[in-house]
């Protein structure tokens, strides 16, 4: 693990981390002031028993201590902190992320131990928002986001709930393996901007140096093991280096750049759109670009790459030469998606969690047609307080992956299975799922469930159904209502039962 950041970028790491953490804290400060203050005037004239117990006190202690750091940062902003030195504006930044975890940890853990919820994921958002959005040093992020979980884990394990422990430790392994992916990739980028810049400086020294025979220019493009390239804009010529046909199986250099990429075979709508797209603003422009691009290669693949151009410009201003690198960044690219896919899932029953089933279905349902319909199933075990009080958690924890088990097993095509929270499932069902399609899966997990043991022997385990449907277009929180309302219905009426919302009993 990198304790610090090489000195080479150091610099450039400073400056971005200033102005982007320096803008984040700000729009997060303005958010606390308005919050905060909302939630000092509920606890002081809304609260039924206002400050005479000692919760309230301390809620009100955690709202009012918010509220005047982030009002505080936001009257030193508008006085001109933008005066201070770049060195003093960086501590500023690293003392008020430290502030914010220690706060939302403190909080969290004080949160939870004042209901009997323990999943309540407002203070492992915070941490992993703070890994993914907050660009900070590697010992620093290290202590902070560990300080953070130890403190919401000592309440944890004193509620002897081994699951719940284990779920923090392992979103608190999580938040670091996204941080750490987050500074390679911002160290990478940095390093490569650095090195671009280098060529730019080395080819603009000297007039000599910026007209570059063919000669000089294939010695340089032969240093490293990447894909280089240089545009002479005037002429319409790209010449690369030999990684490029290695790669892609073209010839190194390629005339007429534009008309090559409208009408090459190769390239589907979308590659060309956005290749002509780089280019125009390439030449727009000509300044220092960007730009990831998903290419086929030889042997009919497709991969991603990450374009890098600078330009050198003659005496009238005009961009006369593009100097750039293609970066081979699938690999990267795979791994992000590893741990988006990683972060979607609950860590115990490996179903989508609670967060990632309503971005689905939010998502979705606006995306539908209003003639189209998506189902919602809310599963919810009947008395599953008995079966851990009289087998134990380990039973518990059974009948837990056993249920997402056979939820996945027994789930229809076009189908989505979660865990809520607790003992609580659910399961979103895509056009063109039917009613008869979720009731006829309901039933079937209703009796499989009854059938779930443990060290071979039955156990008294039951589950509650409520289903609902709604249009394309509706809000899911209506849908979610219905569903749970349904699930209250069938409990009502007996346990171990399905209810369609809106059907009668």
């Amino acid at each position: 693990m990198p304790r610090h950041i090489q000195p080479q970028i150091r610099p450039a790491f400073v400056e971005q981390a200033v102005r982007s953490n320096w803008a984040l804290i700000k729009v997060i400060s303005v958010f606390a002031v308005g919050v905060e203050l909302f939630n000092i005037i509920r606890v002081i004239f809304y609260s039924p028993s206002g400050l005479t117990t000692p919760n309230n006190w301390t809620y009100f202690a955690f709202y009012a201590s918010l509220f005047l750091a982030a009002a505080v940062f936001l009257c030193a902003d508008a006085l001109g902190s933008r005066n201070l030195s770049l060195k003093v504006r960086y501590g500023i930044l690293q003392f008020a992320g430290s502030f914010f975890v220690l706060w939302q940890a403190l909080f969290a853990a004080f949160d939870l131990s004042t209901s009997l919820s323990v999943g309540k994921i407002s203070g492992v958002a915070t941490m992993v928002a703070f890994a993914a959005l907050f660009l900070m040093e590697p010992l620093y992020a290290v202590v902070n986001i560990t300080a953070g979980y130890l403190i919401m884990l000592a309440y944890l394990v004193t509620l002897n709930d081994p699951g719940a422990v284990l779920n923090y430790v392992i979103m608190g392994m999580m938040t670091l393996v996204i941080y750490f992916a987050r500074y390679h990739g911002i160290c990478i980028e940095l390093t490569q901007a650095g090195r671009i810049e280098d060529i730019n400086r080395a080819l603009e020294e000297t007039e000599e140096q910026f007209r570059l025979s063919s000669e000089q220019y294939d010695l340089l493009l032969r240093q490293g093991n990447l894909i280089a390239f240089r545009w002479d804009i005037k002429e319409d010529v790209i010449r690369f280096s030999p990684a490029w046909k290695d790669v892609f199986d073209l010839p190194q250099q390629i005339d007429h750049i534009r008309d090559k990429v409208e009408t090459g075979q190769r390239l589907n709508d979308q590659q060309k759109k956005t290749l002509l797209h780089c280019l125009t603003e390439a030449y727009a422009t000509s300044a220092y670009q960007k730009q990831e691009v998903l290419l086929p290669v030889k042997g009919g693949k497709e991969r991603w790459f990450e374009v890098h151009i600078a330009f050198q410009h003659g005496r009238d201003g005009q961009p006369v030469v593009g100097v750039g690198l293609l970066f081979d960044i699938m690999d990267q690219k795979d791994r992000i998606l590893e741990l988006e896919r990683e972060v979607s899932l609950d860590a115990f029953t490996r179903t989508l969690n609670k967060t990632a089933l309503e971005s689905y279905g939010t998502r979705r349902l606006a995306q539908l047609e209003p003639r189209q319909q998506m189902v919602l199933l809310i599963l919810d075990m009947d008395d599953f307080k008995t079966i851990n009080d009289t087998y134990g958690h380990q039973a518990g924890d059974h009948v837990l992956v056993q249920l997402a088990s056979l939820m996945n097993a027994l789930a229809p095509a076009r189908c989505r299975v979660g865990r809520l929270g607790g003992d609580e499932f659910a399961a979103i069902f895509d056009p063109p799922c039917t009613r008869y399609t979720a009731e006829n899966y309901a039933a079937r997990l209703i009796e499989a469930v009854r059938r779930i043991e443990w060290e071979g022997k039955p156990l008294p385990a039951a589950c509650s159904i409520g289903i609902a449907a709604c249009p394309g277009g509706g809000a899911y929180d209506a849908l979610y209502a219905a569903a749970d309302k349904a699930l209250y219905e069938a409990k009502r009426q007996g346990k171990g039962r399905y209810r369609f919302a809106g059907s009668q009993p």
